[in-house]
């Protein structure tokens, strides 16, 4: 993982989980479009669970592209996909096919890149939560990091799991935090009614981006 990947993401603006995995992510689907396009095992898998979600399916054109300018890992897997999804949805008929066709059209419901992400931020909230129980400057900087809630969970969680602390001045931050927000976002509401609107403060219409930010992450 690399500590020095850590320090910038963690000292670097928004959510640092969001931003490490930004950086590190991209290198399991280069190597997944390039080493697995012959492993039918591998593929067949990969399709038992849906394929590339919607996102990772434009990051595999770009990657692939970007990579050699052929694009054939990428389109072996899309192909792959697009074939699966088409036999499901020509199956789609007869008894409870409303269902059927919701199964064959919906998203990846285990798209490999993002189950990748998921254990790259679980195991940097592990080695957070150590860096910060051994060095004083690593304990301020993740309770004062601007996390996204998803990633605040696996940080709080990793605190939990450890058994020697759960970041409580962390928890407690963030909780004023969005209580705070949640106080601006109760006065855009308010004061947005015809004859207060001179009373919506820049800090006031902020509320909106910062409470996304905490909800959706930089994703």
């Amino acid at each position: 993982m690399g500590d020095d990947g850590l320090v910038e993401a963690i000292t670097g603006p928004g959510c640092p989980m969001c931003a490490h995995v930004a950086t590190v992510a991209p290198q399991y689907l280069d190597s997944l479009l390039y080493q697995h396009t012959t492993d039918r095992a591998y593929r067949d898998r990969f399709l038992a669970g849906g394929g590339f979600c919607g996102r990772h399916v434009r990051a595999a054109v770009v990657a692939d592209t970007a990579g050699n300018g052929d694009g054939v890992g990428g389109g072996i897997f899309l192909r792959s996909q697009l074939a699966a999804r088409r036999r499901g949805l020509e199956g789609a008929g007869g008894f409870r096919a409303a269902r059927r066709i919701r199964d064959a059209t919906r998203t990846a419901w285990d798209c490999p890149v993002c189950e990748n992400e998921s254990t790259l931020a679980v195991a940097a909230a592990k080695r957070l939560v150590d860096l910060t129980r051994s060095d004083d400057t690593w304990r301020d900087w993740v309770t004062k990091a601007p996390w996204c809630l998803a990633h605040l969970g696996d940080v709080l969680a990793a605190a939990a799991d450890s058994g020697r602390g759960t970041l409580s001045e962390l928890r407690d931050r963030q909780l004023a935090q969005m209580s705070e927000i949640e106080g601006r976002l109760e006065a855009l509401a308010h004061d947005s009614a015809h004859g207060r609107r001179d009373a919506v403060t820049p800090e006031i219409r902020s509320s909106v981006k910062e409470a996304a930010d905490i909800l959706a992450g930089d994703d």
